[in-house]
């Protein structure tokens, strides 16, 4: 995947995430970069994406969720659409300055700086004006139609969640919290599977 369209895909995210109101000159914000590891993870790991959605399905019993679920498996997106990303310190994480150059350099987004703590900072993102209308605009090009439209589902399942809560859901997977950084966090494929197997009847 080249830099160009890795910022594509980042964009899809800051997009899906982002809320309003937001600073005056912006047209959304999207806040902490944290949670946008943690959404970004969902959307580059479909098999946990799956599974998230049929926890969902456990506690509201919507048929709509499990329907989901299963076309993206019927549909082998955790082989094809997966991309690994590396675990460290904090969980799945991969720099993104690249991508956030291309974004910045086109007028689209701009990275504010905030104080997270004592001890830390965190990064928002602002979504300058005219990015929300370009975002609506891209109809012939496949790869973002379908970024937007998976992130529509991240979206709802990371709620209002921050990213620290975003991350502790992530980290109750064996897989991900046992895997040594900087390894790849691994699929976790064959249990969705067979959960899905087990809440449909095999059907």
């Amino acid at each position: 995947m080249t830099t160009a369209q890795k910022a594509m895909r980042l964009f899809a995210v800051l997009v899906a995430g982002a809320e309003k109101p937001a600073p005056q000159g912006a047209a959304a914000i999207f806040r902490g970069e944290v949670r946008l590891h943690a959404m970004m993870f969902w959307l580059r790991n479909p098999d946990y994406l799956a599974w998230e959605l049929l926890d969902i399905f456990e506690r509201t019993c919507d048929p709509r969720l499990l329907a989901t679920a299963r076309e993206m498996l019927r549909d082998d997106e955790p082989i094809l659409r997966r991309d690994a990303m590396l675990k460290w310190r904090f969980g799945a994480y991969e720099p993104l300055d690249d991508e956030l150059a291309i974004l910045t350099a086109h007028g689209l987004v701009r990275t504010t700086m905030k104080p997270a703590g004592a001890r830390s900072a965190g990064n928002d993102f602002l979504l300058l004006p005219g990015s929300l209308e370009l975002a609506e605009g891209p109809e012939d090009n496949i790869a973002y139609r379908w970024y937007g439209q998976r992130m529509a589902i991240v979206a709802a399942v990371s709620g209002s969640d921050g990213g620290a809560t975003l991350k502790e859901r992530q980290y109750r997977h064996f897989e991900y919290f046992s895997t040594r950084p900087p390894d790849p966090i691994p699929s976790i494929l064959l249990r969705v599977l067979d959960r899905l197997a087990k809440l449909t009847g095999g059907a």
